[in-house]
């Protein structure tokens, strides 16, 4: 029963340690008590057990707090070694060891009264320490939400870089679209310009041979008018013949007629031979006529006939060499024409080339400072996940303190309110857990001859590794 008031006065002891009352008289009420009640609890010859409780918190702030390490301890015993002798010993070690022994419970009042207002106050003053560690741990706590709160990245929005980056892609691929379209259309108008060039060689092969035909035909003409002179030439020498024909043939007659005068004269002597000498006459002169007749007439249809060859051949070669003009002409507009084309399309291509390499120049610029700027954000990433698990280091170890201290103002609770000391028992240490790594090794063997994969063979082997 004593010993259930004693906890009880200590129960009440600590609860108005807490209050707002003066602090100088907290331990007199238990020093009355002691001094009323232990005498004839020890001269009944009760054996009260003896417990003690010893207990040397530490406390430390390596990363926030400079103030070092402050080591407290305290202990209280009550023995009973005989009726006449009593001894309660508090030591507590704040700033610097100090002790308090009180021996024996019949002491001077004035010393025991000193003595009890110098274990409240280095009471109070472990307590105010424990409220300025509680303050501090707050103001800790409120620093490290503070600080989780300034490193957060406000700068560097990923969502708003992912999307630009997203449309930078789209805007990338619509731009490879196009550079694929431009090339399309590159290799169509080389295509083309290709089939203009084989076209116009054709042409200029078609028109080379058109002015082969041209000379030939302008040779031909040459060759006509020269056959026509010569034919001119030959009628001119027929006319000169027929005209000296006709002349000899007039002399002739002109002879023949002074040859029949004579013979007339003649005849005048002998009339016998006139009637047969006028109609030999008559019949060499139709002879004559009739052949001259039948020799003029040939000489005029072998001239007309040679005359309408060479005209017609005259004609036909002027409408073939007309047509052959016409052609040429066609052809070189046609060839001027091409000629154009290609130099346009010459022109074209250059431009989408210039085109394709400035976009080309442009894009691989903003790919480098995209690739920068994601360089850039890795580096931030890291360095923010460095921070972050230096943060967690900082926070694990404040919240370690704060737990040791919560223990140890727990303990000196359990020391005020007089519990029996129980001694903390080590974790055992964690066994590390066994660490199993697989690799998948798949070897690849290909046998090239000439540039092509005539054999292809595949192993695939696995290795496993322990790590303790």
């Amino acid at each position: 029963m004593e010993f259930l008031s004693l906890v009880h006065l200590n129960t009440h002891l600590s609860c108005s340690i807490s209050s707002t009352e003066p602090r100088v008289f907290l331990w007199i009420p238990l020093y009355i008590y002691l001094k009323k009640t232990l005498p004839p609890i020890m001269a009944s010859s009760m054996s009260m057990r003896s417990f003690s409780m010893n207990r040397q918190p530490s406390f430390s702030s390596r990363s926030l707090m400079d103030t070092g390490r402050a080591r407290s301890r305290a202990s209280v015993s009550f023995a009973a070694a005989s009726p006449l002798s009593r001894s309660a010993s508090i030591s507590q070690d704040l700033n610097g060891p100090t002790s308090l022994q009180l021996n024996g419970l019949h002491g001077n009042s004035i010393n025991d009264k000193e003595a009890m207002q110098s274990l409240n106050s280095r009471l109070a003053n472990y307590l105010d320490k424990v409220r300025s560690l509680e303050r501090s741990n707050a103001d800790l706590e409120a620093k490290i939400k503070k600080l989780m709160l300034d490193r957060i990245p406000k700068g560097h929005d990923l969502d708003s870089m992912m999307a630009q980056a997203h449309a930078v892609e789209q805007e990338v691929r619509k731009r490879t679209l196009e550079n694929a379209r431009l090339m399309l259309e590159i290799d169509n108008a080389k295509l083309a310009a290709d089939d203009f060039r084989i076209k116009w060689e054709t042409e200029l092969v078609m028109c080379q041979s058109v002015e082969r035909d041209c000379v030939a035909l302008k040779k031909a003409k040459t060759d006509h008018e020269q056959i026509i002179a010569s034919l001119r030439g030959d009628l001119d020498s027929l006319k000169e013949e027929l005209y000296f024909l006709k002349k000899n043939h007039e002399e002739e007659l002109e002879q023949m007629k002074s040859r029949i005068a004579k013979d007339e004269v003649n005849v005048e002597v002998d009339s016998a031979s006139g009637p047969e000498l006028g109609t030999i006459l008559s019949e060499l002169r139709s002879q004559y006529e009739g052949i001259v007749k039948k020799n003029k007439d040939q000489a005029e249809q072998w001239y007309r006939k040679k005359l309408e060859n060479v005209q017609n051949e005259v004609k036909e070669s002027n409408e073939a060499l007309r047509g052959a003009q016409s052609e040429l002409i066609d052809r070189q507009r046609f060839l001027q024409t091409l000629e154009v084309e290609l130099d346009g399309l010459h022109k074209q291509i250059a431009a989408l080339e210039g085109n394709l390499g400035e976009t080309g120049q442009k894009y691989s610029a903003e790919m480098e400072r995209l690739q920068a700027t994601l360089s850039q954000l890795e580096d931030d990433l890291s360095q923010l996940r460095l921070d972050m698990q230096r943060t967690k280091t900082d926070y694990e170890q404040l919240l370690r303190i704060k737990q040791n201290l919560e223990m140890e103002i727990a303990t000196y609770r359990r020391l005020l309110e007089g519990e029996e000391t129980v001694k903390e028992v080590p974790p055992p240490p964690k066994k590390e857990p066994d660490v199993r790594t697989r690799k998948i090794v798949k070897v690849v063997t290909q046998t090239m001859i000439n540039g092509k994969v005539v054999d292809e063979s595949s192993e695939v082997e696995q290795i496993e590794e322990t790590k303790k």
